[in-house]
């Protein structure tokens, strides 16, 4: 049968004569080829040519060394040690022992490096200790590695991301314990006795870096474990977690003694500001001694309910302002004058209820505003407010009259306002004492009660100006 495909007719090869490949090869110099081997680089290091070595001189000599000690016990360690002292001046052979040191771990042991050169790392460490690898390195291999690779960010004053982006081209950093680390911030961090501004802003750049679960959990181990002092020296730590963690859905994340404890550091940062506040009023301001003495009872009354104070609002008369200039930090506005005595007031959230005290002046009387949006806005909403506007608002109110102290608790507790755990129980007072209040507390009544017709009086003609 006849194909219906012819064959395509090819080129004819032409004779190529080989004998210029010949000549070339003819006149090439002599040439050795040196085969890697373990003796050959130890012999390099003891004539003090290690610098004329190759790169696959060092590779070969890594990857067999383990199977050269197993023939060679009696020098394994010695000439590892060997090793490690020429990487001192060599950057690229530190970065190979360095990357398979890193990952020396598990069943990849022998595969990755040799024990004896595992063994002998300290040889170099010491003589580099402030390289940063080294740093890392030592942390992996502590029996707390975790706790002690995070005080190296710590240290660096970067988070775990920053860190690894600064290492990435020298180790590993896909190995799990740089990714477990940072677990154990807040571990660390509770080992700081007293840090500074700068370790807990490092802090909370770690605890925003991380994934939601991570977070909860870090937080949940702060507020358990660091010291009530060391809340109480950093309100940015107290801020932050009150803006992440008071409202919201995250509030109930949290477990119970957690949520306990951030109440307790936002009362104490907000109680501190209140004393502050008191003591540069005594400091600051020419009192009349009971004047001073009152504040003074003041100061000492709220202290048993620090723990309780949510937020804290600040409002200065013009004299108080200018005197106390710039010292006190956080929500403090100025007191419109309207006529009134002069006095300061501070405005306290105690969660279901905002407690007005008024420190001087006739009244000097502590007001309780049921937490609702009206009350919010207008106390600590309204950037103008007065004496007057706050009397014409409506409240229950409390004197401090004699033994005010032991009737302001109960009026307190009765709408849910209770001292801190520990605060110790007043006496009861005796008949006479009880007597003596009553003579006075009829007096403030009656002055309370021409105070506030003269308020309702002033906001009703700023409403028909207004109008």
């Amino acid at each position: 049968m006849n194909s219906q495909f012819s064959i395509p007719s090819l080129p004819e090869t032409s004779q190529c004569s080989p004998n210029q490949l010949i000549q070339l090869a003819r006149n090439l110099p002599d040439a050795t080829i040196s085969i890697p081997s373990v003796d050959k680089v130890l012999e390099a290091i003891e004539q003090g040519k290690a610098d004329q070595l190759s790169k696959l001189d060092w590779i070969y000599c890594i990857y067999a060394k383990a199977q050269w000690d197993q023939q060679n016990i009696d020098r394994s360690s010695k000439t590892s040690v060997a090793i490690w002292k020429v990487a001192i001046s060599n950057s690229w052979l530190q970065h190979q022992l360095l990357w398979r040191l890193a990952i020396y771990d598990g069943d990849w042991q022998e595969q990755v490096l040799a024990q004896s050169l595992a063994e002998s790392f300290d040889i170099f460490a010491n003589s580099v200790i402030h390289l940063l690898p080294v740093q890392i390195i030592r942390a992996l291999r502590s029996t707390q590695a975790g706790i002690e690779l995070a005080k190296i960010p710590c240290e660096h004053r970067v988070n775990r991301t920053e860190l690894l982006n600064t290492i990435k081209e020298d180790l590993p950093i896909w190995i799990p314990l740089f990714s477990k680390f940072i677990e154990d911030i807040t571990p660390y961090f509770n080992t700081i006795r007293s840090p500074n501004q700068q370790q807990v802003r490092w802090l909370l750049s770690c605890l925003d870096e991380m994934s939601d679960s991570q977070q909860i959990k870090a937080v949940n181990h702060l507020l358990t474990k660091v010291s009530n002092d060391i809340a109480s020296n950093h309100s940015l730590l107290v801020d932050w977690l009150q803006n992440k963690y008071r409202n919201g859905e995250n509030w109930y994340k949290l477990s119970d003694p957690a949520r306990q404890r951030l109440r307790e550091w936002i009362g104490g940062i907000n109680y501190t500001d209140f004393q502050k506040l008191v003591n540069i009023i005594l400091n600051k301001l020419d009192l009349q001694d009971f004047e001073s003495n009152r504040l003074c009872r003041r100061r000492d009354f709220w202290a048993n309910y620090s723990n309780r104070f949510e937020r804290l609002r600040i409002l200065l008369p013009n004299t108080s302002q200018i005197a106390i200039g710039y010292q006190i930090q956080g929500d403090v506005d100025l007191l419109e004058d309207d006529g009134s005595d002069c006095t300061e007031v501070c405005i306290f959230d105690f969660g279901e209820w905002f407690v007005v005290e008024f420190f001087r002046g006739r009244g000097s009387e502590t007001r309780l505003f049921p937490k609702n949006p009206r009350n919010q806005q207008i106390l600590f909403g309204e950037s103008t407010l007065s004496v007057k506007r706050i009397r014409c608002l409506g409240s229950d109110k409390h004197d401090h009259e004699f033994l005010w102290q032991v009737f302001s608790r109960v009026w307190l507790a009765n709408n849910g306002i209770l001292p801190n755990p520990d605060t110790q129980r007043s006496r009861n007072p005796t008949a006479d004492q009880l007597q003596q209040r009553e003579n006075k507390l009829e007096r403030w009544k009656r002055e309370i009660e021409r105070l506030e017709r003269e308020a309702k009086v002033y906001c009703n003609k700023i409403c028909f100006l207004i109008d």
